[in-house]
């Protein structure tokens, strides 16, 4: 059986941090400093367990790479990994794996991650490590290729290797027609291929520096200890002042957009999205309850439609996509082989346009609107999941009680808020299509050829 992550649930593990976050520990003690060469600090002081976290958050990410250069954040991220002449290429993971701790890094559409989970008594260890990676950081000609070849392996696995990965990349090609957020993380094939080592060097000083980033100190900590010994360490990191980010804006759609895949595939898909705006719109509330009314769960329309009702969808699923910029709400079924996909589609596209002419009964809503709050405390539990979300919205919104704040509005949502937001984005002239089916095989051509 397919899971939901073979879909358009993620454009890679960041989807966690976009799709559909909510959560910052509700009872957690939040201090935030600016150092003087803009670096922003923030600790999150929580004694449920004994452990600490780093993570050190630069925003840059999809949004800041044009065309030709496409995909060089994530081989920055790469080169960070590699080293510096402190502490040469895989010396800070062998650190942190003997103390216990774990370290990851990811790009996602507005931010880039260095993360690290340890022992308390670890804390100082990391924070001295990630001041150094921060500071002295280099690029040779044999770090540029290595993290090429990572890039593109990674591409292979997500996209052409992939068994629905094609699906992802034409929508959000599809859905984005001239803003930056059109190319996935991994960049196209031809932009790696002629990234130089100054485009890579030009990159890394403008955007992986201190005034360019987010420090999160959480769990077990002295937050006046943590943010002391930080200073000490990153506050001497020479910084370069900010230039002013441009807006960044895509043609209004106007018609309906659609592609029809032709792939490899034993099953087909179809997957219908509409653009939103930015996570910060005040619209956002009343769209996340349409996106768990729609596709989130069992008892969701579509998937109580197609799965149950029809019995032509193996799976049906949705979410928000929800960067700095315009976003989008997007929902997908996986169908039986042996499905129509024109119907299955006319069926998913029955139950959107049923909530634009509709009210939602208040027991729908209010189901609606627990799953949503459910959520946000299951998700506070953890700290990896915490200090991503602080990380991500405390940049792209300045406000790292965002999402908080969110959850909170949610309560004020009616029915009528409900079906006017899906009238106003829920329309044909919004909408995005793409699907992914079996070549048709024409039966009239016999297989094998004459060789007389």
């Amino acid at each position: 059986m397919l899971k939901a992550t073979k879909i358009f649930v993620s454009i890679s593990i960041f989807a966690i941090l976009l799709f559909g976050i909510y959560v910052i520990a509700p009872a957690a003690e939040i201090t935030e400093v600016e150092l003087d060469n803009g670096l922003k600090i923030l600790t999150i002081e929580d004694h449920s367990v004994p452990l600490a976290a780093v993570r050190v958050c630069y925003h840059v990410g999809i949004k800041n790479e044009c065309p030709g250069v496409t995909g060089i954040t994530s081989m920055c991220e790469m080169i960070m990994q590699e080293g510096t002449k402190k502490f040469k290429k895989g010396e800070l993971s062998k650190i942190v794996q003997a103390g216990g701790g774990v370290s990851s890094s990811y790009t996602d559409w507005d931010v880039t991650h260095f993360y690290t989970k340890i022992p308390l008594d670890m804390l100082d260890t990391v924070l001295l490590l990630e001041a150094d990676r921060m500071a002295n950081v280099f690029i040779t000609p044999e770090k540029l290729l290595l993290a090429k070849d990572i890039v593109r392996k990674r591409r292979l696995e997500a996209v052409e290797s992939s068994l629905y990965g094609y699906i992802n990349e034409e929508f959000i090609n599809l859905a984005y027609g001239a803003h930056p957020y059109g190319h996935n993380i991994y960049g196209w094939p031809g932009d790696i291929d002629r990234i130089n080592q100054d485009d890579v060097k030009e990159h890394l000083k403008k955007y992986f520096q201190p005034a360019n980033a987010l420090l999160i100190i959480a769990g077990a900590i002295n937050p006046d200890s943590a943010i002391a010994r930080a200073g000490e360490l990153f506050g001497n990191i020479n910084s370069i002042p900010l230039t002013d980010r441009r807006p960044i804006s895509d043609p209004v759609q106007i018609g309906e957009r659609r592609s029809t895949i032709e792939g490899d595939v034993g099953i087909p898909v179809v997957l219908i999205g509409y653009h939103i705006p930015p996570v910060t719109h005040p619209d956002n509330p009343a769209l996340r309850l349409i996106s768990n009314i729609l596709s989130t769960g069992v008892s969701s329309r579509i998937y109580q439609r197609m799965v149950n009702d029809e019995k032509s969808g193996l799976y049906s699923a949705g979410g928000l996509i929800e960067p700095e910029g315009p976003g989008l709400i997007y929902s997908y079924t996986i169908f039986n082989y042996d499905s129509p996909i024109d119907v299955g589609e006319e069926h998913m596209l029955g139950e959107i346009d049923r909530l634009t002419n509709e009210y939602v009964s208040e027991a729908e809503l209010e189901r609606a609107r627990n799953r949503a709050v459910v959520d946000f405390y299951k998700g506070s539990r953890t700290l990896d999941f915490r200090t991503a979300v602080v990380g991500t919205y405390g940049l792209i919104t300045g406000d790292a009680h965002f999402t908080k704040k969110r959850v909170k509005a949610l309560y004020s949502i009616t029915p009528d808020d409900i079906k006017k937001t899906a009238r106003k984005y829920l329309h044909k002239s919004n909408r995005i299509i793409v699907s992914i089916s079996p070549p048709v095989v024409d039966e009239s051509v016999e297989p094998g050829g004459d060789y007389e």
